[in-house]
């Protein structure tokens, strides 16, 4: 096997399915989580004991992620807020009580919540162009119910919302496979808050996983694993 066979082939990892962590929100030209751990590793290989690892354009926070994974500071910054917002999120360690406290709470909120009509002529003419009357009226309760329930900045507000971001193709009648935006009249949406409930779970799933794979890598260097 030539040098150029075995380079392609390091870098060939057939199937394999990526962390739930990078799959709690879409993100366009978001690139695949090895290459950060295997860079890692090349630097390794020659002899670099890489401390730090910087993302001057760190999108919804791979990179970010992959370091802490592999027992790396990490610096990174962009200049898109819904990119730090996730990536905020996937880097945090929650505890599962508080989100599932926090969760039942939002919920009980949004369905208490009165939507007027004033509520909804502030939505505009875009917003009614993408989404049903119904949906609508539970995004307004769902988005109420987040910002009542949760501080201001607060780690908990980034979370619930992050997971209401993401449902906003699904709910809508955004052609589903398109990154441009394409209107799908035929489109059936999903219910806002089963579509949340789902979200929220998944992510309470992938928070779970992070956070135990951190605590095992603590546990290794420590030497109580």
């Amino acid at each position: 096997m030539d040098e150029a066979a075995i380079l392609a082939s390091s870098w060939d990892f057939g199937d394999t399915r990526e962390d739930l962590i990078h799959r709690i929100h879409p993100y366009p030209a978001r690139f695949q989580a090895f290459i950060t751990t295997k860079a890692l590793e090349y630097a390794d290989a020659d002899g670099i004991n890489v401390r730090n690892v910087a993302d001057v354009f760190y999108g919804c926070g791979t990179s970010t992620v992959e370091a802490k994974r592999n027992g790396k500071d990490f610096w990174g910054c962009d200049i898109n807020p819904l990119a730090t917002l996730i990536a905020q999120v996937k880097t945090h360690q929650y505890r599962d009580h508080d989100l599932r406290r926090t969760y039942s709470a939002i919920r009980e909120d949004a369905r208490l919540s009165v939507v007027t009509p004033k509520d909804r002529a502030a939505m505009g003419d875009r917003i009614h162009h993408w989404f049903s009357e119904g949906n609508i009226d539970d995004l307004i309760r769902l988005d109420r119910a987040i910002r009542r329930t949760t501080r201001s900045y607060s780690a908990h507000r980034r979370f619930f919302q992050c997971g209401f971001s993401a449902i906003l193709k699904a709910t809508s009648y955004w052609l589903t496979k398109s990154i441009k935006a394409q209107r799908d009249p035929h489109k059936k949406p999903r219910r806002v808050m089963e579509a949340f409930e789902d979200q929220i779970a998944l992510m309470r799933r992938a928070n779970e996983m992070c956070s135990r794979d951190l605590r095992r890598r603590r546990e290794y260097e420590l030497g109580t694993f």
